[in-house]
């Protein structure tokens, strides 16, 4: 099977980018505005979280609410893919935990 064709390389190649886990984990905890995830995240770069924040709703993980408030507010929520995905997160941990050398 070439990795093109491969789903456990394409899962990988969606969350492989730097920052990835810990915003979809800022999402999962509620922390879903682009202020919330910076705060939470503040090592990232600014432009690396609008990227990241992109890449996800790309793929289909994420999903970005318009709330109106004022000033408006962009809010961004699981989608049901994100969430099956999210849980896998502790089977990896635990794998981590049992084989890492």
């Amino acid at each position: 099977m070439s990795t093109a064709n491969c789903p456990v390389q394409s899962t990988i190649d969606i969350v492989k980018g730097k920052f990835t886990v810990e915003i979809l984990q800022a999402i999962h905890d509620g922390h879903n505005h682009y202020g919330m995830m910076k705060h939470r995240i503040p090592d990232i770069n600014p432009r690396i979280l609008a990227t990241r924040i992109k890449d996800l709703e790309s793929n289909g993980l994420i999903t970005r609410e318009h709330v109106p408030t004022n000033p408006p507010q962009i809010a961004y929520h699981f989608t049901d893919k994100a969430l099956c995905l999210f849980k896998l997160v502790p089977e990896i941990t635990n794998w981590y935990g049992d084989y890492q050398r």
